[in-house]
C-alpha cells in the first residue's frame, strides 16, 4: 500500500484497494479471512503485482533504465549493457509480466547463482516477498526455458551463429489436440456439425493468434488443421454410421478462408484454418510505449 500511495493520491481509490485486500475469500462454501496476499485470479492481482515487483526493475536499473523516457531509456540501457559486456562484467536483464519474470544473465554460472541469492534477499527486504525455490531455476539458454506459454532457447547456425528462437512447447500442442478430441468424441454426436464448429473455431482462432509469432509456427498450424479435419471426419462417421463416404463428403466444400482447401461446412459455419494466419516475428522497431503507460507525475494521474 505504501508503494501504491506513491503512485496514487486518490484516497477513495486507495481505500477501495485496501478493502479489496481485506475482503477475504470464499472456498468450499466457507469464508476465509486473508492476512496477506491477493485473491487468486482476481482482476486486481496483476495490477498489484506490477506495482509491488517494480523492485526488480529498480535493482537492475542500470541495464533497464525503466524510469527514463522510452526512447532515451532504451538507448541508455543498451549502451550500459554493451559497456559492461565489453569490460567483462556480468549483465543482468529482467523481463517481467505481472508476477512472472526471468532474468537473462550475460556471465558465468557462478554469477547467476550469486545473483539468484542476492535477488531473493532483495525481494525479501524491499517488498517482503519470498522467492520460490521450486519454481526458480538457473538454465542455460542452449537448453531453453518456458515463459508465458512459450519456449525460448538459443540455437547455433553455421551461417549466422547464435540466434534466439521462440517456439511453441510440445505440451501446448498436445493440449490443443486433447481439447479438440474432447469435442469430437462419440458422446458429442447428439450435437450438429455447426454446433461443434461454433465451439471449436474460437479455440483454434485464439490459439493460433497467440502463437503466430513463434518460430516454425506455420508447420504446427498445418498439422493441427489436419488433425481437426481428421477428428471431424471420424466424428461424422460415428454420427452417421450408415451414410456412404460420398454423402459425408458433401459437408466438405472449398474453403472461403484459404483458396484451394476443402473444409467442413454446415450452414454458415466453416472450419477455421490456422494455416491461413500470417506467421511473423514481432516488429520491435515499430513498438512504442502507449500513451496511457506514461505517468506525468501529477497526483491522480
Amino acid at each position: 500500500m505504501e508503494r501504491i500511495r506513491c503512485r496514487s493520491a486518490d484516497r477513495k481509490v486507495n481505500r477501495l484497494i485496501w478493502m479489496f485486500l481485506k475482503a477475504g475469500v470464499l472456498a468450499e462454501d466457507q469464508f476465509i479471512r486473508t492476512d496477506a496476499g491477493t485473491p487468486q485470479g482476481a482482476n486486481l492481482s496483476p495490477l498489484l503485482a506490477n506495482i509491488a515487483l517494480e523492485v526488480i526493475e529498480e535493482r537492475y536499473g542500470r541495464w533497464v533504465q525503466w524510469d527514463k523516457p522510452y526512447d532515451e531509456g532504451v538507448k541508455a540501457a543498451a549502451n550500459a549493457r554493451k559497456r559492461d559486456r565489453t569490460a567483462g562484467r556480468p549483465v543482468f536483464f529482467p523481463i517481467r509480466y505481472a508476477d512472472d519474470f526471468v532474468v537473462l544473465v550475460s556471465g558465468t554460472y557462478e554469477d547467476a547463482l550469486k545473483e539468484k541469492e542476492a535477488l531473493a534477499a532483495h525481494l525479501k527486504h524491499a517488498a517482503k516477498l519470498i522467492l520460490s525455490e521450486e519454481k526458480t531455476h538457473i538454465t542455460p539458454l542452449e537448453k531453453g526455458f518456458e515463459f508465458l506459454g512459450h519456449r525460448i532457447r538459443m540455437t547455433w547456425d553455421d551461417r549466422y551463429g547464435w540466434s534466439p528462437r521462440i517456439e511453441i512447447p510440445k505440451k501446448k500442442v498436445s493440449d490443443i489436440r486433447y481439447r479438440i478430441k474432447q469435442w469430437t468424441t462419440r458422446s458429442m454426436t447428439r450435437w450438429s456439425l455447426a454446433y461443434i464448429l461454433r465451439n471449436v473455431n474460437p479455440m483454434l482462432r485464439g490459439w493460433g493468434q497467440f502463437y503466430r509469432h513463434c518460430t516454425g509456427a506455420k508447420h504446427i498450424f498445418y498439422s493441427v488443421d489436419w488433425y481437426v479435419g481428421d477428428r471431424l471426419w471420424r466424428w461424422m462417421r460415428k454420427k452417421y454410421p450408415e451414410a456412404s463416404v460420398k454423402e459425408l463428403m458433401r459437408s466438405r466444400r472449398l474453403s472461403t478462408i484459404r483458396r484451394g482447401y476443402r473444409t467442413w461446412h454446415e450452414g454458415r459455419q466453416e472450419q477455421f484454418l490456422m494455416g491461413s494466419l500470417t506467421v511473423e516475428r514481432y516488429a520491435l522497431e515499430r513498438m512504442r510505449r502507449p500513451d496511457y503507460a506514461v505517468v506525468s507525475g501529477e497526483p491522480d494521474t
